[in-house]
């Protein structure tokens, strides 16, 4: 009775070690942490033929970091993928993320007030907004918190922007291949703007009256382009554990008849998971040892 009842505990640790080793080499879901110091982004574009440039410096604003302009700035969040091996993927696919913008500063122009005319909500995009005329990018406000700003100066600064409340969620519409170094395309890798707005003030320069404006950015779009490849590196750590490092070269353009803008930098994500194959292999080791010692 003892032995044929070793035989089953046995089998069931078997069995079970069996179906873990099989989970964790099937598709697993895993979520990553944006390393915030290495993942930062540059907005740049033109506006009139005229290009953006950074606001550092200029009389009101704010530099939260002065060794970074301004229409650099980093990011934080997380992102979450799936894979069909966790530690040797030959595929992914990028689910979604949530990669939020830091404020780089207190920068022009002042928002102006959001108001939905068509009742679209706040996914409208590229929503809806009403001109005011403002006499100053500044309004009664000042510079305040932005991700992003930039100004246009041909002679004088004549228009003023800033990115504000900018969040991205990254995706793959279907699973990407992965070569043996963890390389994979970057070209399929989708950008949207999941919450944002974009500020600005125009001088007389560009209009016939100064205009300070606010757009919604949530819902726009764009793939990246012509990047470098994505990487998926796995780098044991000792003790079973493994260091798993995600990177995403950033290179994508808004095309716009207005104000074109380019988008480029670098996500890294990573995260610290235990090496399943350990613990796999332990378990069974530890079966011949059960049944030679329930025999006795």
């Amino acid at each position: 009775m003892k032995c044929s009842l070793s035989v089953v505990v046995c089998s069931i640790a078997l069995l079970a070690f069996s179906a873990f080793s099989v989970r964790n080499a099937s598709a697993t879901t895993i979520t990553l942490n944006l390393v915030q110091p290495l993942s930062s982004m540059t907005l740049t574009g033109f506006f009139g033929g005229n290009p953006f440039l950074p606001q550092d410096g200029q009389s009101g604003t704010t530099d939260y970091d002065p060794a970074s302009p301004s229409n650099k700035t980093t990011y934080h969040g997380l992102i979450t993928v799936d894979v069909d091996n966790l530690l040797a993927p030959t595929i992914i696919q990028l689910i979604s993320s949530s990669a939020n913008a830091d404020p780089s500063g207190r920068w022009l122009p002042e928002a102006e007030p959001f108001i939905d005319i068509d009742g679209g909500g706040p996914g409208d995009f590229p929503g809806d907004a009403v001109t005011s005329v403002g006499t100053t990018p500044g309004g009664a406000g000042g510079a305040i918190d932005a991700d992003h700003g930039f100004r246009i100066n041909p002679g004088a600064p004549a228009a003023w922007g800033a990115y504000r409340d900018v969040e991205f969620n990254i995706t793959t519409p279907a699973a990407v291949a992965v070569n043996g170094l963890g390389e994979f395309s970057s070209v399929t890798e989708n950008f949207e703007f999941a919450t944002g707005w974009f500020d600005y003030w125009l001088s007389p320069t560009f209009t016939p009256q100064k205009i300070r404006q606010r757009l919604e950015l949530a819902g726009g779009d764009d793939n990246n382009a012509l990047a470098p490849v994505s990487t998926y590196v796995v780098t044991p750590l000792g003790g079973g554990a493994s260091l798993i490092t995600l990177t995403i070269p950033i290179n994508y353009d808004i095309p716009d008849d207005t104000a074109p803008t380019h988008h480029a930098g670098v996500f890294v994500a990573t995260v610290v998971v235990p090496e399943p194959t350990s613990l796999v292999l332990f378990g069974l080791a530890l079966v011949p040892a059960l049944m030679a010692r329930r025999r006795k």
